[in-house]
């Protein structure tokens, strides 16, 4: 689950990569005051509504909530729904061995409330505190597994996916919640970054162009929730992606502390294809680091081309075209400690439906960067991702790599594949009544459930018995109640529609707990 500027869930933002939208904006006028005209600082990809919150949901005061970092705030709101989204209830991980793992790096509330003249309080420590943004998870879902949050700069989010398989493979833990948050809610870190010449002077991240010459900042919250394959397979887990490896270094000595290495990102992906064990010709595309900026553009393909070519050598074989590479921060400006996580969820997508979005903004590539260890093709048109094939034309997995770099020198790179289909087995096409139900807190959110799940309806083949199994076990169950009878999705939504319209329908709604006689013992 994801919330990515301009986009307030993932198939939003995959609806947004398709079409290529830039979704990079000027600074919102509820953020702070207007900025200079021409000024870089002007531009960033936001998120919207990061001033809303559900505290009731999560049983948080409206004192408490108001001082909570909003970065806390719309990670336990991302959290619930990547729970949700993999079928299970939140409930029944009370307890559990479970990590949270979230890469954070900006304190910008702290700033905007003393910008704002609050003083001091009660909640201000654990409401600013970057450690409680994982562990206010922890806390409120009853985790017992490790929940750390990971500060490695750019590169925090991947690098915290990388801890949570680490964990997942030593036994540490047994399920893992990883990802990252970053809001811009502040423009002090604007003005250092201008300072420093970092910031792109038009306001778009330019990647492999020739006239890149810096990043624009963005901001975004993302979660992936992590088991084992085996264990997935063994529990009927609906999976977006496998990952086959996940790596982590840093740069060493180089001329400056935040000059990037090309030999220790060729290290990096050496090591992440060898752990992964697959042949460097099936790979078809790479979400790379790609912030757009003069030196770290031919750098990273500096170091990709080397990787890959001592991947051919140790297996004997030839380049052969068809790797494609790419950057989101094109779409969406640079997400900093979230960045990793956003380039990951395209990867993910890019695997699911078999497509390379294009990127935004390349007019002349820049003569520096270096293609040919792939050999590697900049996706600049959007394309259809075909089904590798081996050497007998049998179909492999398609597969990818993301790499995320932070500016201090910790890489972090991960391989992914896409999952195998699930057996079915034979389906029984005679229509079947089934029993779907739907919960929430409040009227108003019950009403606003049954509108998600029509919409979610108008455009999904969903398996019915799927459907309302996931609704009946997959989803706690709350005190307002909607219930109805039908033989499949269309019919479904078809009730759902007259319902939400005040017709007639077949859909019956109530408040648990009301109407029922008293409890007696015998």
């Amino acid at each position: 689950a994801g919330r990515l500027p301009g986009s307030a869930d993932l198939k939003e933002f995959w609806d947004h990569l398709t079409a290529g939208d830039d979704l990079v904006t000027e600074v919102p006028a509820d953020r702070w005051g207007p900025r200079e005209a021409g000024s870089p600082t002007r531009w960033g990809g936001f998120v919207p509504d990061v001033d809303r919150f559900d505290a009731a949901f999560f049983g948080i005061s409206p004192r408490e909530a108001e001082l909570m970092d909003p970065q806390q705030r719309l990670l336990l709101e991302a959290v619930w729904s990547a729970v949700e989204d993999a079928g299970h209830r939140p409930s029944d991980l009370a307890g559990k061995r479970v990590g949270v793992f979230i890469g954070v790096a900006g304190a910008d509330y702290l700033q905007a409330q003393r910008d704002a003249g609050c003083a001091p309080q009660a909640h201000t420590a654990t409401g600013g505190a970057l450690s409680v943004i994982p562990n206010r998870v922890s806390y409120l879902l009853d985790l017992r597994g490790p929940s750390m949050a990971v500060d490695t700069a750019c590169s925090g989010s991947l690098t915290a996916v990388h801890q949570a398989v680490a964990a997942l493979r030593d036994g540490t833990c047994d399920l893992a919640i990883a990802g990252g948050v970053n809001l811009i809610l502040s423009p002090r870190v604007y003005d250092v970054l201008d300072q420093g010449e970092m910031l792109s002077s038009d306001g778009r991240c330019k990647t492999f162009d020739s006239r890149a010459d810096g990043y624009v900042r963005g901001e975004g919250v993302g979660v992936v929730l992590l088991k084992q394959a085996d264990r997935a397979d063994h529990d009927g887990d609906g999976v977006h992606a496998v990952i086959k490896a996940a790596t982590a270094n840093h740069g060493g000595r180089t001329t400056s502390l935040t000059a990037p290495n090309p030999d220790a990102q060729a290290d990096l992906l050496v090591e992440a294809y060898r752990a992964a064990d697959v042949a460097p010709q099936t790979v078809g595309y790479i979400e790379t680091h790609g912030t757009g900026t003069a030196l770290g553009d031919p750098i990273e393909t500096t170091g990709l081309s080397t990787a890959f070519r001592r991947l051919r050598a140790e297996r004997g074989t030839a380049a052969t075209p068809g790797c494609v590479i790419g950057s989101v921060k094109t779409n969406i400006g640079h997400l900093e400690a979230a960045a990793g996580i956003a380039g990951l969820f395209k990867a993910v997508l890019a695997l699911r439906h078999g497509t390379i979005p294009a990127g935004l903004h390349l007019r002349e590539q820049n003569p520096y960067l270096e293609l040919d260890g792939g050999p590697f093709e900049i996706a600049t048109t959007a394309r259809p991702w075909p089904e590798p094939r081996d050497g007998a034309g049998n179909g492999l997995p398609r597969r990818a790599g993301v790499s995320s770099f932070g500016f201090g020198g910790a890489n972090a790179h991960i391989v992914l594949e896409e999952p195998p289909m699930p057996d079915t087995g034979a389906k029984d096409t005679a229509a079947a009544e089934q029993l779907f139900v739907l919960s929430a807190r409040t009227p108003e959110a019950l009403r606003h459930t049954a509108e998600r799940l029509a919409d979610h309806l108008a455009d999904q083949d969903v398996p019915a018995g799927d459907l309302a199994y996931t609704l009946q076990t997959g989803r706690d169950a709350m005190t307002h109640r909607l219930a109805v009878v039908a033989d499949g999705p269309a019919a479904l939504r078809a009730e759902l529609c007259a319902h939400l319209a005040g017709h007639p329908s077949a859909v019956r709604t109530g408040q648990a707990g009301r109407g029922r006689a008293p409890a007696t013992a015998s």
